[in-house]
C-alpha cells in the first residue's frame, strides 16, 4: 500500500468542500452491477483539481505523486446509496460513425446497439459531501489552484465520478497544517491505525490512490485501504500520523 511521503507539517493547505446531489465512483473490483466507492478516491479528487486548472487528460499525475503531494478526505454526509436502473449503450472507438450523406450527423453501429444496449443498475451516493485538504510541493500549481477556487472559477465543469453528477466546490480556506497527538480522527484513516470500538461497525474501502501515464493512457501505481466514518462520526486511532487542519483532526494519504 502506497501513501504520501511528503512532510506536511507547517505547510500551506488548501481546504474545500465538494458536494452534489449524486455521485458514482465506479468500483474496480466489480464487473456486473455498477457499484460505487462511498468515499471519493484520491485519484478522482486529483482529477477534479486538474479539471479546475484545465489540465489535459493524463498530464497531471506527477503533480499528485506520493512524494510531492498529500491529501486528506473527510466525509461530511452519511454516504447512503441508491440503486438506479439505466438503459445504457457502451461504445468504443469505431462504434460511432458519420451518417451517410448527412453532414455533421453521427450514428452508432447497429450491431453494437443490438448487442450492447442493455439495462444496467448503477449504485449512486445520495447527497454526498467531502471536505478535502490539499498540500502540494509545487508552489506554483498550489497557487493556481487557490486562485481558481477562491475566485469561484473552474476551467472544466467539476463532477463526482460521472459527468452527469455535477459537483459544487465551496467553503475554500487556506490554512497551515500542524501536528497533533489526537486519537479521534475526522478523515479517512489507513486501516492499520484504526482501533475498533465495541459494537462499532468498521467501514473499509481499498481504492486507487496514485496513477502514472503510460503508452495506453494511464495505469494505477498505488492503492490505499482506509477506514471511514460518515457525517459527524469520528474514528479512534493508535499510532496514526494525525495532523490538525482548521478545527479537524485528519490523516493525509
Amino acid at each position: 500500500m502506497t501513501r504520501t511521503s511528503l512532510d506536511v507539517t507547517g505547510r500551506d493547505c488548501l481546504s474545500f468542500t465538494v458536494s452534489g446531489p449524486w455521485a458514482h465512483f465506479r468500483r474496480l473490483d466489480t464487473t456486473t452491477e455498477k457499484l460505487t466507492y462511498r468515499v471519493i478516491p484520491r485519484t478522482t479528487a486529483a482529477g477534479l483539481v486538474a479539471a479546475v486548472l484545465g489540465e489535459p487528460r493524463d498530464s497531471y499525475y506527477d503533480t499528485f505523486a506520493p512524494e510531492v503531494s498529500a491529501m486528506a478526505i473527510t466525509p461530511l454526509s452519511s454516504l447512503e446509496t441508491m440503486p438506479i436502473p439505466q438503459l445504457t449503450l457502451p461504445t468504443e472507438e469505431g462504434d460511432i460513425q458519420t451518417a451517410d450523406g448527412v453532414s455533421g450527423k453521427t450514428v452508432v453501429d447497429p450491431g453494437t446497439i443490438a448487442t450492447e444496449r442493455k439495462r444496467r443498475t448503477f449504485e449512486y451516493i445520495v447527497d454526498p459531501a467531502y471536505r478535502i485538504d490539499l498540500v502540494l510541493d509545487d508552489d506554483a500549481v498550489f497557487e493556481r489552484v487557490a486562485e481558481q477556487l477562491l475566485a469561484g472559477r473552474a476551467t472544466y465543469t467539476p463532477y463526482l465520478g460521472k459527468s452527469e453528477c455535477l459537483a459544487t466546490i465551496d467553503d475554500i480556506e487556506r490554512t497551515t497544517v500542524t501536528d497533533t497527538d489526537a486519537t479521534s480522527v475526522d478523515s479517512t484513516v489507513p486501516e492499520e491505525y484504526v482501533v475498533p470500538g465495541a459494537g462499532e461497525q468498521l467501514r473499509i474501502e481499498r481504492t486507487p490512490a496514485y496513477m502514472e501515464a503510460d503508452e495506453t493512457g494511464r495505469r494505477t501505481t498505488g492503492f490505499v485501504s482506509y477506514a471511514y466514518s460518515g457525517g459527524d462520526e469520528t474514528l479512534t486511532v493508535s499510532g496514526a500520523p494525525t495532523k490538525t487542519v482548521e478545527d479537524r483532526t485528519v490523516c493525509f494519504i
